[in-house]
């Protein structure tokens, strides 16, 4: 009864998070569409999606559990509650607020920057990641990474981070939550809406379109997800012009049409790459 009774918690939380990010986005792409996908690959991308978070929600739970139960500290304590706190005026405060938000924010973009290179030039990481690119209608909620990519994400991005860095900052205001959580699948959305200047700073789905792109000229571009700045830093940004949509897949790979393909394709042997 327990467990069932932690099931349903998890899964309110679940629909708390997503659900409005699944129905705005959803809308974004039935009225202004940019490319028109089969409502099957976004029902097939949904299963795909609760698969993907009920697998990562295990085994970060079992992750978390371990790794408090070492205790390690990290390396540097950075408070940063000054940013929302040096003044009383509400608007000054809710801007610090999220300026301590963006920082911790590029701190874990940039392991993540440096972890997504590897996929792309490792060919053992790529066995997993290629699934993520093999998506041919790739839109909001058919845009799903295999299981193993939150896995992998352990031991570059959350183990390092956790090493050497203990953030303080005051409260997070829900709006900056709410646009965190969405920019994920928004980035990958097939709507004519984008977040037009700003994606100098957060990348949109027209800059990461260019990441997922077919043609050679935008390989190993825009490698950032929830940041665009070390894209800019190391010279791997690419903004595509007004007009440019190109075509995403790969030429040797098909998408997952099934449950069974996007869990273990990968695993298989004498699977080309």
């Amino acid at each position: 009864m327990e467990n069932l009774l932690r099931l349903l918690e998890f899964m309110e939380e679940y629909t708390d998070r997503v659900l409005p990010v699944a129905l705005l986005l959803l809308a974004a792409e039935v009225i202004f569409p940019k490319s028109r996908y089969s409502y099957v690959s976004k029902l097939r991308g949904m299963i795909f999606c609760v698969t993907n978070i009920l697998i990562t929600k295990a085994s970060l739970t079992l992750f978390y559990w371990f790794w408090a139960g070492i205790g390690v500290k990290p390396l540097f304590a950075i408070d940063l509650t000054f940013l929302s706190r040096f003044s009383n005026a509400w608007p000054l405060h809710l801007l610090g607020a999220i300026a301590a938000s963006f920082l911790v924010l590029q701190v874990s973009e940039f392991f993540y920057y440096w972890f997504h290179r590897l996929q792309h030039s490792n060919r053992f990481f790529w066995r997993f990641h290629a699934e993520h690119h093999s998506l041919e209608e790739m839109s909001a909620f058919n845009s799903n990474h295999h299981f193993s990519e939150e896995i992998f994400r352990i031991p570059f991005l959350i183990i390092p981070v956790s090493l050497l860095f203990d953030f303080k900052q005051d409260y997070v205001p829900w709006i900056w939550v709410f646009f965190v959580r969405w920019q994920g699948y928004f980035e990958h959305s097939s709507t004519r809406l984008n977040l037009g200047w700003v994606r100098y700073i957060f990348p949109d789905n027209r800059f990461h379109r260019i990441h997922h792109s077919i043609e050679r000229r935008h390989f190993n571009r825009n490698f950032g997800s929830g940041s665009a700045i070390w894209d800019i830093l190391f010279g791997t940004a690419y903004y595509p012009k007004a007009q440019e949509w190109p075509d995403v897949g790969l030429p040797n790979i098909r998408e997952p049409q099934n449950l069974t393909e996007f869990l273990v394709r990968p695993f298989r042997r004498g699977r080309h790459s």
